[in-house]
């Protein structure tokens, strides 16, 4: 990037920050219940439903959820010798959000060699630096191959209902398909991005044109794959409500395929430099065994302050030695670092800005497309067309200041009081995050021991150790979730590794030591979570100076339990807590129930015979 001179009053920057923030507050932030006539914004597009009988059995271990962090898990427990693993989604195959995910453009954006689990186990060497979502799809269907995932799996279907049988020591899962199952263990994969959002936009089903949402592309509709351009909108106007990832990414095809395209924004977004490009195969060739722990485990570190080289150097590597780990800030005192994080995270965001003015031509639209806030108020992105999308004679920013889209009528969009008539509204506005309780998202209610529901335990926010196990739960798991007491990384697939190799040593061992169960006690719960509100940085001053977002729950940053938040010292510390935990040896914080008579667990004996009796 070119060097940008900072704005010579930081006081008149903030000034302008908290103007763009509270225009932004004003608006309407509420989002429906996909019911009714909105349940079509769920239905699966892609795979026609499948009829079959009812089922009930007996698994070792059910995953609901087959995307990559259920895939994660199934492969680690599938390396301990678990054989009867159940894998069960509503989804009619396995990849979680790159199963939904079919819009035109759809890539990751992070390093595909880092994002993508499992490739060397897999035999799987991306084409791209950053891959598209059907090549990303089939990884998923590979892992599952490979790990003979779909022996079991109930695609789908949905889990309705699971409650804990205490006679039995295991669990009891109901089904929209009838089914009955049982499992030793269950761990909860459901996924962070799996159910759509819809904002309460006043006549949203007035409209008469066609409509989805981005995560059930209607390609029938629309012509091309994600690989390419639409081909039948030639001759018509589209409008895409939103202006987050997906629609940095959505956008571009649509502008050279549709007759017009309106783009409507309530707040722009950062657009980094993707220089996306292809893997060099000579340089994948002479990679030696281990690369992709090596340089996963780099990237996490490169983002957070501990490596010396960096691997990846991208724009997140970029991005985050500026305004997180340069080691410089260790050598400060912490309001010399504040300051300088300040500075640097001014002039990062006024090259943002300066790249808007060079690259869009039009003047109005291009300060319209300028984002006004801090740099990690929002999720960034990086894209390389989305902004000269914009000189594009077919395609208008419609920049409803803050306020998002007026009405919808049965013909098109009102913003400010102008109607845009439009034959197709997609709707780019992403998925359910914390802002609604866990059980609500996943659809069902979890009973533990003693009728202890999951929405009572959890009625004022995460209650956990370790963010993967609660009290009152045996024998249960939950993939990591953003503020869940666990970590989150911009490389996702990372974090939800590390847990699937957690989750999968514990239940290997509480097999080879013979327990019936296990179950988190609720002091070493409570301990966690005193721990989490020791080392939670205190960043609610930047959270609520931040345009409202998913990561200030829309702006009404009080919403959020003091609890929920993640391992305060960062993701390669937290990485180190776990392996701590498991070279302890002692199940540290976990209350092991024995068969009768036999207390002490396994005999020597039976524990040198390994895991095959009880695990098969």
């Amino acid at each position: 990037m070119t060097p940008v001179d900072p704005p010579k009053s930081p006081d008149e920057l903030h000034r302008k920050y908290l103007e763009e923030r509270d225009k932004r507050l004003a608006g309407n932030r509420e989002k429906l219940d996909l019911i009714g006539d909105l349940q079509k914004y769920l239905d699966d597009p892609y795979t026609p439903a499948v009829p079959r009988q009812a089922i009930t059995e007996h698994s070792e271990v059910i995953i609901v959820g087959a995307g990559l962090g259920g895939l994660m898990i199934g492969a680690g427990l599938r390396k301990a010798g678990v054989k009867r693993i159940r894998l069960i989604d509503s989804a009619g195959d396995v990849g979680g959000v790159w199963y939904w995910n079919r819009y035109p453009g759809v890539r990751c954006d992070t390093e595909s060699l880092v994002y993508l689990p499992l490739l060397e186990e897999v035999g799987v060497m991306p084409h791209d630096r950053y891959s598209t979502g059907p090549f990303i799809w089939e990884h998923a269907r590979s892992i599952a191959r490979k790990f003979n995932l779909y022996d079991d799996a109930l695609l789908q279907t949905a889990v309705t209902g699971m409650e804990w049988l205490e006679a039995d020591s295991h669990w009891r899962l109901r089904t929209d398909r009838g089914d009955e199952l049982t499992a030793h263990f269950v761990i909860m994969a459901n996924g962070s991005l799996q159910k759509p959002r819809l904002p309460a936009i006043p006549g949203v089903t007035d409209f008469k044109g066609h409509t989805f949402h981005t995560s059930r592309w209607d390609t029938a509709y629309t012509g091309g794959t994600a690989e390419s351009d639409p081909t039948n909108l030639a001759d018509k106007v589209i409008g895409v409500i939103g202006t987050g990832a997906t629609a940095v990414q959505c956008v571009p095809p649509l502008g050279r395929s549709a007759k017009d395209v309106y783009v409507f924004q309530r707040t722009p977004p950062t657009i980094g430099v993707r220089n996306h490009g292809p893997v060099d195969p000579a340089w994948a060739a002479s990679l030696k065994p281990g690369w992709q722990n090596e340089r996963r485990a780099n990237f996490t570190e490169a983002l957070y302050g501990g490596a010396q080289v960096d691997l990846v150097n991208d724009g997140w590597t970029e991005l985050f030695r500026a305004l997180v780990s340069d080691p410089k800030y260790a050598t400060m005192t912490p309001s010399e670092a504040a300051e300088a994080r300040e500075r640097a995270d001014i002039e990062m965001m006024e090259r943002i800005r300066q790249r808007i003015t060079d690259t869009v031509k039009d003047p109005e639209t291009a300060e319209a497309l300028k984002p006004w806030y801090a740099y990690l108020c929002k999720r960034p992105t990086f894209h390389d067309e989305y902004l000269d999308a914009f000189n594009l004679p077919n395609v208008h920013l419609v920049d409803t200041q803050g306020a998002g889209v007026e009405k919808i009528t049965a013909s098109g969009a009102v913003v400010n009081g102008k109607e845009y008539k439009l034959d197709c509204l997609i709707f780019a506005t992403g998925f359910e995050g914390l802002e609604i309780a866990y059980t609500e998202k996943i659809g069902f209610d979890v009973v533990g021991r003693n009728g202890l529901r999951l929405s009572e335990k959890w009625a004022d926010g995460f209650h956990t150790l370790h963010g993967i196990m609660t009290a009152g739960f045996p024998n249960m798991f939950f993939q990591s979730m953003p503020n869940g007491q666990n970590t989150i990384t911009i490389n996702f697939p990372d974090a939800m590794q590390q847990n699937a190799s957690q989750m999968a040593w514990i239940i290997a061992e509480v097999i080879r030591r013979g327990a019936k169960s296990f179950e988190v006690t609720r002091e070493a719960e409570q301990d966690w979570e005193r721990t989490i509100l020791e080392l939670a940085p205190d960043n609610r001053a930047f959270l609520e100076s931040c345009t409202p977002g998913r990561g200030n729950n829309d702006g009404v940053v009080d919403k959020r339990p003091p609890a929920n938040r993640d391992y305060g010292p960062g993701p390669p510390a937290f990485f180190r807590v776990l392996a701590a935990w498991r070279e302890d040896g002692s199940l540290p914080g976990l209350h092991l129930e024995y068969p009768e008579g036999r207390e002490q667990g396994r005999t020597p004996a039976e524990t040198a015979a390994g895991l095959s009796s009880s695990l098969h």
